[in-house]
């Protein structure tokens, strides 16, 4: 029904009884009901709570209604004596200030006009009180005269501010007090309510108004509030994606919800399948950088815009939890975490393996007994003979001219058999160098990635989520394909992003290697601020969570991608290991560099015997 006929109809109904009797209910008496509604009709822990009054609300106040409740009061001036006076008077005095600086869960607002019941929505929705889950008590300041004609409007604007749980309260010259609300998804409410129109609402979609006789005693509270979302009737859930592989895989070829699988999408088949909602995706072309979040300049973009700005009501993809503004989140369905790509850091080079036959400090020793063994000989032959000799020690040849005393000979003797020993342990070592190579250590953990002092690079919105300070200070913005264009071309560089993704990315690629977890994150659906559905949205995603559902889709999703993963690891065991030329190049070098050696150590000698 349209509104002026909505308006006319009930319009002509207030004046047709008023010439027929007198208003039997003032509106003093009409306040004196909300108060009682207010006091009653809340939770136990919030029996005591306080609560906001919002508008043209001086009667409250002169007639003393709220003495023993702590007040915050929302005009619709920017400030007024009466204003001052009463928050003195009730917050200041009786209550501490620090109790009124919190979400509360009762809204009283009292305007004669639209525009005024929209800048008192405004003010309280961006006030440090407001709480879109609150009960919004809703009266026209001239219920009085006009009767309930304003009851769909002020409703309606309720609705448009996301006040689901709203009532609009009005003098009926026939019934009295009578309550007004709304279900804008079906028509499913108690039996107290009953229903006197249907209009359309958003695409469409059947927007239903309730209308209940106000009886008072033992039965002020009866059906007052319900849950108007638990079963949304085909209301359609506006919603934004992007394919981010393996959480959310985007088939083109299907239709509707179909299109979406990995654990992300099949979380929420079930979660708007049990609301019994129909959804409509606005469906990205881009990399998972377009997911958005805050930039430098502090305004929201990307895909975290839309969600902002309201266009859509929640993204299907699933992010870390943050605290953002303007962003609600739901209940966490599982964890995640950031990882880093790196290039492979090789192999052991085989001089590396050389040195390693022996520990540093056996390098040591016989380092120290060759440097004894050259200043005892050279104290008897000079420098350049005793050095010939110890080249002939080390390649067991014959020392020529050794000294003669009994010590000397001992000292010798023992550094030959040492020598013996050690050499038979490098020779036996040597056979190492014919085997498959062996790979240096990679960037596994987070202490692994700030030892190498590796520079990190990837979307500014990781930034902010990354919680270590160091590796926060080697964080560089770039973009989705640069990120891993930077690994590909340096050594000393890695690229930050979520651990499944990070596989998914690089899972055909021998060059790059996927570390561990360098942090974990919590996964969340990201809606709205203010958003009606949340709660009954949050609580489906809940129980997924409790009854392992959220963790099978997740396995599910990542099953495919683990088995590729084994299977290449099977087939790399069970296929043969071929040695190539270059795996033994460096024992090559080795005879060159002893050949070389040699030739150079006969040239000294014949200079030295000509001498």
């Amino acid at each position: 029904m349209p509104l002026l006929g909505w308006n006319s109809v009930l319009l002509m109904s207030t004046v047709a009884a008023n010439t027929t009797m007198r208003n039997r209910v003032s509106y003093d008496q009409l306040i004196d009901e909300t108060m009682t509604i207010v006091r009653s009709c809340t939770t136990p822990h919030a029996a005591a709570d306080a609560f906001l009054l919002a508008g043209e609300c001086e009667e409250f106040f002169q007639r003393s209604l709220v003495n023993d409740l702590p007040v915050v009061l929302i005009s619709q001036s920017k400030s007024t004596a009466f204003e001052v006076s009463t928050l003195g008077k009730y917050s200041h005095t009786q209550h501490p200030v620090t109790q009124s600086f919190r979400k509360l869960g009762q809204f009283v607002v009292v305007a004669s006009t639209l525009p005024l019941l929209r800048l008192l929505l405004q003010r309280t929705k961006t006030s440090g009180w407001g709480k879109f889950e609150g009960l919004h008590i809703l009266i026209d300041r001239k219920t009085v005269e006009r009767g309930c004609v304003n009851a769909r409007g002020f409703l309606w604007t309720a609705w448009q501010y996301d006040r689901l749980a709203a009532i609009f309260l009005c003098v009926d010259s026939a019934e009295g007090i009578v309550l007004y609300t709304y279900n804008p998804y079906s028509s499913t409410a108690p039996a107290v309510w009953r229903n006197v129109g249907q209009f359309r609402g958003r695409g469409g979609h059947p927007w239903t108004l309730l209308r209940m006789k106000y009886h008072g005693g033992s039965r002020t509270c009866e059906g007052l509030t319900f849950d108007k979302t638990k079963d949304l009737n085909g209301y359609e859930v506006r919603m934004n994606a992007i394919e981010f592989e393996p959480h959310l895989r985007i088939d083109s070829t299907k239709t509707g919800l179909q299109r979406f699988s990995g654990d992300n999408g099949e979380i929420l088949k079930i979660v708007f399948e049990k609301l019994n909602a129909s959804v409509r995706v606005r469906v990205y072309n881009g990399t998972v950088y377009d997911l958005g979040g805050i930039d430098s300049h502090g305004s929201m973009v990307g895909m975290m815009a839309d969600l902002a700005t309201g266009e859509v009501d929640m993204g299907m993809n699933a992010r870390s939890l943050h605290n953002t503004w303007k962003i609600e989140h739901t209940y966490p369905h599982g964890d995640g975490g950031f990882c880093v790509i790196t290039r492979r850091a090789g192999e052991l080079s085989e001089f590396v393996k050389i040195l390693s036959f022996l520990s540093p400090s056996v390098h040591v020793v016989i380092g120290v007994l060759f440097t004894i063994a050259l200043l005892v000989l050279a104290k008897h032959q000079g420098f350049l003979r005793s050095s010939v000799n110890i080249v002939r020690f080390m390649t067991f040849g014959s020392i020529h001219r050794l000294p003669r005393r009994s010590s000397f000979r001992i000292f010798f003797s023992s550094m030959f058999v040492l020598h013996v020993i050690f050499n038979s342990l490098i020779q036996g070592h040597l056979a190492s160098l014919l085997t498959i190579p062996v790979s240096l250590p990679n960037i596994r953990t987070a202490e692994n990635l700030k030892r190498s002092g590796y520079q990190i690079y990837g979307s500014m919105f990781h930034e902010r989520e990354l919680q270590d300070p160091e590796l926060r200070s080697r964080f560089h913005v770039d973009t989705y394909h640069g990120c891993k264009q930077r690994v590909l071309e340096s050594g000393r560089a890695a690229c930050l992003d979520d651990c499944l993704h990070q596989y998914a990315r690089i899972q055909n690629d021998s060059v790059l290697h996927r570390s561990r977890k360098i942090q974990q994150n919590l996964l969340v659906y990201v809606t709205k601020e203010n958003w009606p559905l949340l709660a009954s949205v949050t609580q489906i995603v809940h129980r997924t969570v409790e009854a392992g559902i959220a963790t099978l889709w997740k396995e599910a999703s990542t099953r495919k991608m683990y088995r590729a993963r084994k299977r290449r690891w099977t087939n790399r065991k069970r296929k043969f290991r071929n040695l190539e030329i270059r795996h033994v190049l460096f024992s090559f070098y080795m005879l060159a560099t002893g050949l070389f050696v040699a030739t150079v150590t006969f040239a000294v000698e014949m200079i030295v015997a000509q001498r």
